[in-house]
């Protein structure tokens, strides 16, 4: 009798890239970059010289966030999956 080649009970194997603690690491450092890029944006805004500059901590904040947004779903959808 021959084996299945692709049976239907076998789990994916995730990348230690892709792993929960990577994504809960990258989430963790992701909003450090957030607050950080946060501060920046006040710390811009107060101070006439730098209002040219403001945009880039803008920029920071917008993806570090976005990127937040994006693991946690992952996470999340890999959880109601299991």
């Amino acid at each position: 009798m021959q084996l299945d080649q692709n049976p239907f009970f076998r789990k994916t194997i995730t990348p230690w890239y892709d792993s929960n603690f990577a994504c809960w690491t990258l989430i963790t450092l992701m909003l450090f970059v957030f607050v950080f890029a946060v501060a920046g944006i006040f710390v811009g805004s107060v101070n006439p010289n730098f209002y040219e500059h403001v945009w880039f901590p803008c920029f920071l904040a917008f993806l570090s966030l976005t990127l937040v947004i994006k693991i946690f779903l992952r996470l999340k959808r890999r959880s109601k999956n299991n």
